[in-house]
């Protein structure tokens, strides 16, 4: 029987930001071979991870959408389920919004599509910008370890530091009850990351839609429990 076309979009994982020479897809390894067993499985490295080279200029949340259309057209995939993790479940979100007409089913896992404003992140978007006159790379670990929760972003490029500001500044809450895919949302209720608050709400505004919660998951638990993703997929 002919396999099911599933598209992944991976989350923003730092360090395969850094180091170019690791692959990305090691990180969704053992979820993806699962997954494998019963779609045809197309994993995309997105621009500035891994062997991806980094986009001539920031990009923002409606580039990589942009990419992941382009993509999908050169390869000549038209008709899929379309799941991504954290910040690749926001590209996903995105792109079903507006090319509705191309996705059967919606697979949020620990999606990044509720970016509220807050105080972090307002302090972060005005230091950002004082970044390049920063030179003393402790100072800056110690400031994105307050922010952002983890030092790797001090050693991006300018082009992905900005890249990361214009995404994270994207909140999707607004759009998402135009979002008519049918969608299954994959949530760990011990998610720090993207809350589980977070996941409910999506969950709500979305009409035509299912929430899977994970007991003891946290925002990367495929890599401790996959088949409870990939069961609850079929």
């Amino acid at each position: 029987m002919l396999q099911k076309k599933l598209i992944f979009l991976h989350g923003w994982v730092g360090k395969y930001i850094i180091n170019k020479n690791e692959n990305i897809y090691d990180f969704y390894k053992g979820l993806i071979e699962e997954l494998k067993k019963f779609f045809d499985v197309e994993f995309i490295i997105l621009p500035g991870f891994s062997n991806n080279p980094e986009p001539d200029k920031p990009y923002t949340l409606d580039d990589y959408v942009e990419y992941l259309k382009k993509f999908l057209e050169e390869k000549g995939i038209d008709q899929f389920y379309l799941m991504g993790h954290s910040f690749g479940g926001q590209v996903a979100c995105k792109f079903a919004y507006l090319y509705p007409e191309r996705v059967e089913k919606l697979i949020l896992y620990n999606a990044a599509c509720v970016r509220k404003k807050n105080f972090k992140r307002l302090v972060f978007k005005k230091i950002s910008k004082l970044f390049k006159n920063i030179s003393n790379i402790f100072i800056k670990k110690i400031i994105y370890k307050i922010l952002t929760g983890t030092t790797t972003p001090a050693y991006y490029s300018e082009v992905m530091k900005k890249t990361m500001s214009n995404v994270i500044e994207e909140d999707l809450t607004e759009i998402l009850p135009q979002v008519k895919v049918n969608s299954l949302i994959i949530w760990g209720r011990k998610d720090k990351l993207t809350p589980m608050w977070q996941g409910k709400l999506i969950h709500r505004l979305i009409k035509n839609s299912q929430l899977i919660i994970h007991p003891a998951g946290d925002h990367n638990f495929h890599k401790k429990d996959p088949m409870f993703i990939v069961n609850h997929i079929i």
